[in-house]
């Protein structure tokens, strides 16, 4: 009768060994499981982020383009003065201006921009469209920096155009 109660004692310990390891590892499992569920999260946003910035890297390949044709622009230029490039725009299309004035130019860095203000009197609005179209596809770095378009009062179909363009050098 003795050995009886030993070995319920003993089987007790064994069941309650047992349990408790069972118990830990369903602790482990479930822990894991929220773990898991948390790193998954972590790498949809990563996920979500990376497309994110392969988005923008097309971007970023877009203005990078952009800014080396312009400076391919600024490297091509010869010695001519805004004065003369401005002439040269508005004999391709036919255009007269009234006056063409030297403004200056500034300096920035290693580029200097040189400023001219132009006044066009009698033109329609498709000359204009031109003018600033050409302007706009000129293989020089000119740059609009301001316009002002004003109708006559004798003949509302003519106006008086105003414009301030730039000349990018380096």
């Amino acid at each position: 009768m003795k050995s009886m109660p030993g070995k319920t004692v003993f089987f007790d310990k064994a069941i309650l060994a047992m349990s408790v390891a069972v118990i830990l590892v369903f602790i482990i499992i479930v822990m894991s499981i929220i773990y898991a569920k948390g790193y998954e999260n972590k790498n949809l946003q990563l996920k979500n982020q990376l497309s994110n910035i392969k988005s923008l890297t097309g971007s970023v390949l877009d203005i990078k383009a952009a800014v080396q044709s312009k400076e391919n622009k600024i490297r091509r230029r010869k010695s001519t003065g805004i004065v003369s490039t401005l002439e040269q725009v508005l004999k391709s299309l036919g255009i007269q201006a009234r006056a063409i004035k030297p403004l200056g130019s500034t300096r920035i860095d290693e580029y200097s921009e040189e400023n001219a203000k132009m006044e066009i009197e009698g033109t329609d609005l498709n000359s204009i469209v031109n003018l600033l179209y050409k302007i706009d596809i000129s293989p020089l770095p000119l740059k609009l920096k301001a316009a002002s378009v004003k109708s006559t009062f004798e003949d509302p179909d003519k106006f008086v155009c105003t414009l301030t363009v730039s000349l990018m050098s380096k």
